[in-house]
């Protein structure tokens, strides 16, 4: 509770200090406009210009707002209006790979990422529960817009797919696969979203399923979609878990377990985890050191306390517990996904865009062609890692 405390005074003085800095900003437009055309030409983006991945300035106000605030006065201003261009995900892409992002974190933003992944702890129990409400809780209405029918808000396997509902269902197929499951099991589900994994693994695979979310919203509908088959659906926080599973799964769950917590989150799993099982692990991650594990506009406006984990956790972290049997990086599958997404929210918005309205729009938008421009750059991977407590003792060769 002190850390949280000492956090949001960190916050304040931060805040107080950009403010100051933003009129220093507005002393001298001409010289800090002039700066950021340069930087972001050095990207191969120009204003006004007539690329697709341009951008159209619509008000001058875009200029102090992105030299002050970062990716999040860029975020904001699309929000806002400020600023437009035909191809976000193009420009998040120039912006990662030519080092502009970098150009961002001054001082200020790398020492608040500093604090937030190795002093602040802003994923504790008692904060665990924010990004169910903020986000997950949004409404099923909006994520039921974009995702496929079996509702998996994750990378999809694109080895041979087609399409987004073949990428989900391949990706499904794969953590079966890996698994090795066999009629019977009991397996869980950490952080189970709408159930889409419980279901096809329950309805294929003869395993019961325990599935666990800190989303009322995704609670009641997984329940619902799960009717009939072994599967149940808990409101509970992974570090409550008692219980003991043959398989244990955890799909785009990590990145809001924060770096706090990552020995207690592998700790919960190996006490969950029978001597001859195997846990499965689907993360968005980071090997490069230079960028932060938290981003902004992202943790005000769609994952609170989010924070990516880097490649060394998934060892450092699991000493002493877990054995990697498997190691599968396919992040550029993750572009694919994101763009599909887009399709279908762009296809779909008309009937929800009377409850969510037009801010909403631009920055769901920005958020899922930004993310996929990342992914683009392959600065983020996407992970799928195989552990078992003691090693598999015919060897484990894991499909592809």
């Amino acid at each position: 509770m002190v850390n949280y405390y000492v956090y949001k005074t960190t916050i304040f003085f931060i805040s107080l200090y950009k403010s100051i800095e933003m009129l220093w900003i507005r002393l001298f437009p001409n010289f800090y406009e002039g700066m950021l055309c340069d930087v972001l030409k050095s990207g191969g983006i120009d204003i006004n210009g007539d690329k697709p991945w341009d951008i159209q300035v619509k008000n001058k106000e875009f200029y102090p707002r992105v030299v002050n605030q970062g990716n999040m006065g860029f975020g904001e201003g699309y929000m806002d209006g400020l600023w437009d261009a035909e191809d976000i995900e193009e420009i998040s892409c120039r912006f990662f790979k030519n080092g502009i992002y970098l150009w961002y974190l001054n001082p200020w933003n790398r020492f608040l990422d500093f604090m937030e992944g190795g002093f602040f702890n802003l994923q504790s129990q008692q904060h665990s529960w924010e990004v169910g409400e903020k986000h997950y809780d949004t409404g099923n209405d909006l994520f039921e817009s974009f995702l496929d029918p079996s509702m998996n808000y994750s990378c999809g396997y694109w080895k041979s797919a087609k399409n987004l509902a073949e990428a989900q269902i391949a990706k499904m197929e794969l953590i079966a696969q890996k698994l090795m499951l066999k009629p019977g099991m009991k397996v869980l589900d950490i952080g189970c979203g709408w159930g889409g994994l419980c279901y096809h693994l329950a309805k294929n695979y003869g395993v019961s399923v325990v599935g666990i979310t800190i989303s009322k919203e995704q609670a009641a509908l997984a329940q619902q979609r799960c009717e009939g088959f072994p599967v149940e659906i808990k409101l509970v926080d992974y570090r409550d878990l008692k219980e003991q599973f043959d398989r244990i799964v955890s799909v785009g769950m990590f990145e809001h377990v924060g770096h706090k917590n990552y020995r207690e989150y592998f700790e919960t799993a190996h006490r969950c985890l029978k001597d001859d099982g195997l846990f499965l692990l689907q993360a968005i991650g980071t090997n490069h050191k230079e960028l932060p594990c938290t981003e902004p506009w992202y943790h005000r406006y769609i994952f609170p306390n989010g924070m990516f984990p880097r490649a060394k956790h998934l060892t450092n972290c699991t000493e002493g517990l877990f054995i990697i049997e498997d190691l599968h990086n396919f992040g550029n599958d993750y572009t694919k996904t994101l763009q599909a997404w887009i399709v279908n929210f762009k296809k779909n918005w008309p009937t929800i865009e009377g409850k969510y309205g037009p801010r909403f729009y631009r920055m769901w938008n920005y958020y899922l062609q930004f993310a996929a421009g990342v992914f683009k750059a392959r600065r983020i991977q996407l992970w799928q890692v195989v552990y078992s407590k003691n090693g598999v003792q015919d060897s484990y060769y894991a499909p592809r």
